[in-house]
Order: C-alpha cells, then structure tokens, then sequence
C-alpha cells in the first residue's frame, strides 16, 4: 500500500501519528484528513491550528482537506486558504469534497486558483456528484477554461466513464446523480456517504416518510453532543440516536452503546462538551454501566491470533474488524462479481418484457458489437 489517508475527528494526535509511524515503516505516503464543519466551534482559527499541530507531526507528507458534506462554498474558502497554506509549512493539501450541494465544484476551482489545492479527488462522470465527488471530466474543462494545463489524457475519459456507467447500472448502483442546493443540508451535515445508506435503512423499516424529521433532529443531536464533525463514526452515532428521538416520541429514551462510549470519551475528548443534561442522561442510562465499564483494549497482534485462532492474515483482519455475522453472509454469498455483460440487467429486462409482449417465443438482437439471444 503506497498511500494512507488517517482521519479522526476528534484529532487524537498521538493516536494518529502511532498510525503514521507504522504507515512511515512500509515507506508509505501519510495525508492527514482535516474535516471541514459549520458549528460556532469551527471558526478559522479552529482550523487553522489543528493543520498547524497535524503538520508538525514529522510522519505527515500532507494535510487532506475533506468536506464530507459537500457545504464549504467559495466565500469562506477564500477566507480559509490563506490561514490554511501558512499552518502546513509548505507540506501538500489534497482536496476532497461530495457536490451533494452543487458548490464542489466551484470550490474546488478556488482552490486551485487560491493555490491552496495539490490534489483534487474526482470521479468518473456516472459515478460523480451528488453523494460523489465532482466529475474528472468538468474539472478538467473548468480548468482548462480558467488557462491551466495539465497532463491527463483526456481521450482516456469516455471509455471509462461507459465501463463504469454500464457496470454502475448493471450492480444497481445510482449514475448520473445530481442534487438540488437544500439549505436544510447545512444544518444536518450528513456526510454523501452516508445518507443513501440512511435513506435505505428508513425505507427498510417503512418509516422513509420520517426522513425529514430525522434530518431536522440530526443539528439539534449533534449540538447537544459537542458540535463533532459530521463523519464516520460520528455522523452514524448522531444519526441514529436521532432516529430513536424521532421513532420513539421522546428524545433520548434509549440511547445506543456507542453513543455512551462517546459521552464516556472512549474515542478522545469531544470538539466541545456535551449538553450537560444530555450528557447525565446518556450516562445514567440502563446500558451505560456495563459500556463503561469495559473500556476498548488495544490488543496486540499475537493477542488478536490467538483470541480468533488464525494464522491467516486476511483471516485476522477480517475478524478483528467486521463483525462475525457479517462475514458469514459475505460468505454465503459467494465471490463478489468481477464482469458485467455489456447489456444492463434493466436493459436486459425492457427486452425480456418484449419476448412476452410478443407473439413469438424467440427473439434475436444484434449490433456491432454484441448478440443476444432469448427463447421463451
């Protein structure tokens, strides 16, 4: 592995420079992310500090500027950038921002324009924007436009993009998103990556209806909690206590395990303290003994062999990390799928629904680059 991106946003900085010294041993490249968050917490300065502590720390090559929830827009950046550039020292700043808001890609224009950004993350254009980041293909042209050069062959675009497009569509992943600017997302902050997943769960459970709800009691969550960046795994552990709030009819009548070991400080020292009445609750609650009780031990590495019995060590990996549960059904699965017929399985469909239109119980499609075949 050649590169490592580290982040905690509670910024335990001994923590994570244990993890850069380890990454520094393989002779990897260590990018430290810095969230970027709307909290009467995350002021300039607040930034501007941590990039100067994280910089210093001898192990880090660079600083990962990442807006997870697609919502820093031009203004503020233009306020940022040169606090920022003065607290790295001169070390790299790779940007990553989700366009769930529309404003990555302006932003990530103004960095570059501000020389604030080394690095841009995008993405191939069907799997870009909305919950992703912004496309290759605009950065580019936007780039171009403003008279920058660059050493991308743009030729090698399209074929990307339509092996993605085509296998994105056939594993029943979303293409071509877009989103519409909401202000409600600068209030709750859910990170892209997550909030499919949120939607998901809601309509697994019947209740997508509450989604609005949810995300107007997500801000009032996270306020109460000590303002942490809305990212893993906070943005999970706010979310779904506010889901409870929500369901349930009365704020914080149960309260999960993780959000105790939160409140206990079991992941560091939050942003800013907790409510304090919201933090007696959450540690007078029923499970809250029994959590704290046990705090999280950092085992060793023959300690971990020997707990679950393996030599193997994508066996161990797996193991410590994903719970038992989940691994037996990634098993019985099966291998995950590597090739896609150049047809979607939708398409695959509008074609098998003609054969049963139809009065003939065979049919025969044929291009230029793929036959197919269906009896009925």
């Amino acid at each position: 592995v050649r590169s490592y991106w580290i982040y905690d946003c509670l910024y335990n900085l001994d923590k994570i420079q244990r993890l850069a010294r380890l990454a520094k041993q393989f002779g990897s490249e260590v990018v430290v992310a810095l969230g970027f968050s709307i909290s009467p917490v995350h002021t300039d300065e607040y930034f501007a500090n941590l990039a100067g502590r994280i910089s210093t720390l001898r192990e880090v090559d660079g600083l990962l500027w990442y807006d997870s929830a697609g919502i820093l827009d031009v203004r503020r950046l233009g306020q940022l950038a040169p606090k920022l550039k003065a607290a790295v020292g001169g070390k790299k700043i790779e940007f990553h921002a989700n366009n769930l808001l529309g404003m990555s890609g302006p932003a990530y224009l103004e960095a570059v324009e501000l020389g604030l950004a080394d690095c841009l993350h995008t993405a191939s254009r069907p799997m870009a924007n909305a919950a992703s980041v912004p496309s290759t293909e605009s950065v580019l042209r936007n780039l171009e436009i403003r008279g920058y050069t660059h050493s991308i062959d743009k030729r090698t675009l399209p074929p990307v993009a339509e092996h993605f497009e085509r296998v994105g569509r056939a594993a029943g992943f979303p293409t071509h998103q877009f989103a519409e600017y909401d202000l409600l997302q600068l209030q709750h902050q859910v990170p892209g990556g997550m909030m499919g997943s949120l939607l998901r769960q809601l309509r697994e459970h019947n209740i997508a209806d509450r989604l609005q709800e949810v995300l107007e009691e997500i801000p009032r969550v996270r306020a109460e909690c000590g303002w942490v960046v809305m990212a893993t795994p906070f943005s999970q552990i706010i979310a779904t206590q506010a889901v409870l709030n929500v369901l349930e009819g009365e704020r914080y009548k149960t309260i999960t395990d993780q959000m105790v070991a939160f409140a206990g400080q079991f992941y560091g020292e939050p942003t800013s303290p907790f409510d304090p009445d919201v933090q007696d609750r959450i540690l007078s609650s029923a499970r809250a003994a029994a959590v704290l009780d046990n705090p999280p031990t950092q085992q060793s590495e023959d300690e971990l062999r020997r707990h679950y019995d393996t030599t193997d060590d994508d066996e161990l990996i797996l193991r410590a990390l994903v719970p038992k549960a989940d691994i037996e059904r990634m098993r019985a699965a099966g291998p995950i799928r590597t090739d896609f017929p150049l047809l979607s399985s939708r398409e695959l469909q509008d074609v098998v629904d003609l054969v049963r239109a139809a009065t003939t119980p065979y049919a025969r499609l044929v291009t230029d680059t793929f036959e197919v075949e269906i009896a009925r």
